[in-house]
């Protein structure tokens, strides 16, 4: 591994302290740079908040890099290519994890091009092989199946790494890390395309890998009118909203948003699973997801097993009196998973 096993988070900075997707990359570079002796380090693409950049040290960053170009949004590609691979280039990190974002499937195939290397997208999981090789698994044909890849002469290696929960902070002693402000290279101020503005996606349609809250309806939503009442939910928690294969199968919800083993992985902060029996290649797509709240009228759907909190009940009798709760707290400021789990508990 290049710099003796350094491992990189290239994170793009939003606003205060870094998402659960944000810190999840980073513990998990921190884990792997202990494993094969050597630093972790972030790449933070915007100015460098003190927050931000005090969290991720908490995180387990050593170095925080803080890439940032006057009159450039970190949500425009072009100038950005350049300043990532020359910064690659010369400290040559072994091992660079991104987000498994918009902006980074953009960023990050065509850093790796520059660079030569190889880039595994959309990973599920990366570790450590017997010989001391990075294997980075991703999933195949749909997620029916999963392949593990490695790259043992492409250096550094790289992968985009979709959200997992990141549990405790990872432990360290070094709260303040070296903060190393970029300088942007002559051409990175040649942009190819002109950013024109930017627009907020409705949460409730947002990519589901980049969502910390997922809102999820079954058969027992009942009907494409049904779903409604999901997307509501999911506007007020910032969320976004996901299917069963029954519902999809069903037409209820477009194919793109079904979870499960023929759908997608996700991993949540918060998962609510409305009217869902829990079948296993539904549970297979969220079993990571950190809190579960499961809604169903039957009390003995397998869900319940998987579920923090539990509601036998309607869902269309049980979501409104939340989401008045959950209205009165938005009144007061934005409402959080938290919010969420303390209005379900109230039931």
């Amino acid at each position: 591994m290049g710099a003796a096993g350094a491992v990189w988070a290239v994170v793009g900075e939003r606003s205060g302290l870094p998402s659960e997707m944000t810190a999840s990359l980073m513990a998990e570079a921190a884990r792997l740079a202990d494993q094969l002796g050597g630093e972790a380090g972030a790449v933070v693409l915007g100015e460098g908040d003190g927050e931000l950049v005090g969290a991720l040290g908490s995180q387990g960053a050593a170095r925080v890099f803080v890439a940032h170009i006057p009159g450039a949004s970190p949500y425009h590609a072009d100038p950005y290519v350049p300043l990532l691979t020359d910064l690659i280039r010369r400290h040559q990190p072994g091992l660079v994890l991104w987000e498994a974002t918009a902006l980074a499937r953009e960023l990050a195939p065509r850093v790796a091009a520059r660079l030569g290397t190889g880039l595994a997208s959309d990973c599920l999981a990366v570790g450590l092989g017997a010989d001391g090789a990075v294997r980075m698994s991703r999933a195949v044909y749909g997620g029916k199946a999963s392949c593990t890849v490695v790259c043992p002469q492409a250096q550094p290696q790289m992968a985009t790494l979709q959200q997992r929960p990141s549990g405790a902070p990872h432990v360290t002693s070094r709260w303040e890390p070296e903060v190393i402000r970029v300088e942007a290279p002559q051409e990175a101020s040649a942009a190819h395309t002109e950013l024109r503005g930017f627009f907020q996606e409705d949460p409730s349609s947002m990519d589901l890998a980049e969502a910390d809250v997922i809102v999820a309806g079954g058969r027992g939503v009942g009907s494409r009118e049904g779903f409604h009442l999901l997307m509501e939910l999911a506007s007020l928690l910032g969320g976004a909203v996901a299917a069963s294969r029954a519902a999809v199968d069903a037409g209820w919800v477009p194919c793109h948003r079904q979870v499960g083993q023929s759908g997608r992985t996700v991993a949540p902060s918060l998962y609510i699973a409305c009217g869902i029996s829990g079948a296993p290649y539904h549970l297979v797509g969220m079993r990571e997801s950190r809190t579960v709240v499961a809604v169903n009228r039957d009390r003995n759907a397998p869900i319940f097993g998987l579920a923090d909190l539990g509601i036998v009940g309607d869902l269309h009798e049980v979501l409104p009196p939340v989401m008045t709760r959950l209205r009165e707290v938005r009144a007061q400021g934005a409402p959080s998973g938290e919010a969420a789990l303390d209005a379900f508990a109230r039931l």
